[in-house]
């Protein structure tokens, strides 16, 4: 009801008001009892689609997340990891998402550093990581970097046997395949504005081992 009528007699009386006035007198009617109305409802309607967008993107399938410690990657080298990968594995944005950190710097005269990276290391947020020697010495000491002789299959263990490097894990001291080296590749030499080694660790859970080693193979596979 809207002053007493219903929506479909209103509606009948407003024509008539109307259908009674000139041009001019619409617009001034129009400005006097709908402007602000019609503001409203579309700043309420932009807020909708807002939100059902960002509750959408939300609820996206996470593909991989990556760290990059200490090494400086161009644009194109960030693209190459995010945009680019999706496309790689065909898959759409609408439903999935990569998410690259690339900018994690750890430094001695800053211990926060550390004592952030290790926590999310705990928590296994980065499936893999691209890092200088010190954030590999770091991901090793903290025991999470994957022993690379376990994990890789017979083909890409083949392809990468002259690139392991071993660092000794945790507290017990016991040696491993932590990472690859990476510096020579296609992809370091053109994305990474590198004056140290680069090195390829995948951390994070075991049953998610799999997502970081399609990650170390599109990058072994840039030409």
């Amino acid at each position: 009801m809207i002053h007493g009528l219903t929506f479909k007699e209103y509606v009948e009386e407003e024509k008539q008001k109307l259908s009674e006035m000139t041009k001019e007198e619409k617009v001034d009617y129009f400005k006097e009892y709908y402007l602000k109305m019609v503001i409203v409802a579309g700043v309420v309607l932009v807020l909708l689609i807002w939100l059902l967008i960002d509750i959408g993107l939300g609820f996206r399938r996470n593909v991989i997340t990556g760290g990059v410690i200490n090494t400086t990657l161009n644009e194109e080298g960030k693209s190459f990891l995010s945009d680019d990968y999706m496309s790689y594995l065909e898959l759409g944005k609408v439903t999935n998402k990569v998410y690259l950190a690339p900018d994690i710097f750890i430094d001695d005269d800053d211990p926060q550093s550390y004592t952030v990276l290790q926590a999310e290391l705990a928590t296994n947020t980065y499936h893999y990581l691209i890092t200088d020697n010190k954030g590999l010495g770091f991901a090793a000491q903290l025991d999470v970097a994957a022993d690379l002789d376990q994990v890789l299959d017979s083909e890409l263990a083949q392809r990468v046997s002259d690139k392991k490097v071993y660092r000794k894990s945790g507290e017990t001291g016991t040696e491993i395949a932590a990472a690859i080296d990476i510096t020579d590749t296609a992809f370091t030499k053109n994305y990474v504005e590198a004056g140290d080694k680069v090195y390829f660790v995948i951390t994070g859970a075991p049953d998610d081992y799999d997502r970081a080693l399609k990650m170390l193979e599109y990058i072994l596979d840039k030409k």
